[in-house]
């Protein structure tokens, strides 16, 4: 029986990404999980082809320098194991900033993801923290956010205005700590970086000290806090 005609099932693993794993590009993190899969032993299912390799997906991976609570890695597994099992396997290959927090089987597909939650830290060298607050407030109540995307056919102006919900903001002395729902998936995926990238551009005002967490993903379920399982 050849390699394609084993049967397999679909496993998710969810893990975290912080420190120094935030400086690590996608194409990376993909390498780093291969060689782990390889270096756990687990009965992974591999591609077909000249190059066969194993076969793993991510659902919206972190841009470079953001961390995360939530990121996933679907795989396929040829034999049984226990989920506990897949995760401390995982976690004892991976490095420390890499952590599995547990692996499942698949609820969603990733045409359900709808939206997430980031943790954003900002300040400025030319603002106070105060006239900031004021100023990020004041774009949000604008009729229309106009922001330049960059697609893979090229940039296009979208309206940011529907697809922001500010959840929390709160200012000190050195910048603003806000909690952002920004609409995700394959229909409009935005991401912290156009959002204050656009605000830099409104304003005229340079930023600095932007770190992000990405804190979770939700599905298009109504009620909008049906995380993506």
């Amino acid at each position: 029986m050849s390699q394609q005609q084993i049967p397999f099932t679909d496993i998710r693993v969810f893990y975290t990404r912080h420190g120094s794993a935030r400086y690590i590009s996608h194409l990376d993190v993909s390498r780093c999980f291969q060689r782990a899969l390889a270096r756990s032993h687990l009965p992974v299912w591999y591609t077909q082809g000249f190059n066969p390799h194993i076969y793993i997906t991510f659902a919206m991976p972190c841009p470079l320098g953001y961390e995360s609570r939530c990121e996933t890695m679907d795989l396929r597994l040829i034999s049984e194991v226990p989920m506990e099992e897949v995760r401390d396997r995982l976690n004892a290959a991976l490095p420390p900033d890499f952590r599995v927090t547990r692996a499942a089987f698949p609820v969603h597909g990733t045409d359900d993801i709808a939206c997430a939650d980031y943790r954003v830290e900002v300040s400025s060298p030319q603002k106070g923290a105060a006239e900031l607050e004021a100023l990020f407030r004041g774009m949000l109540a604008q009729p229309e956010i106009p922001a330049e995307k960059r697609t893979k056919k090229g940039s296009k102006t979208i309206d940011l205005k529907p697809l922001i919900e500010l959840r929390s903001l709160a200012s000190d002395g050195s910048g603003l700590r806000m909690v952002l729902r920004l609409a995700a998936g394959n229909a409009n995926n935005i991401n912290p970086t156009l959002v204050f990238d656009t605000f830099s551009g409104l304003y005229e005002v340079e930023l600095d000290c932007l770190r992000v967490e990405k804190l979770a993903v939700y599905t298009d379920n109504p009620i909008r806090d049906e995380e993506f399982e």
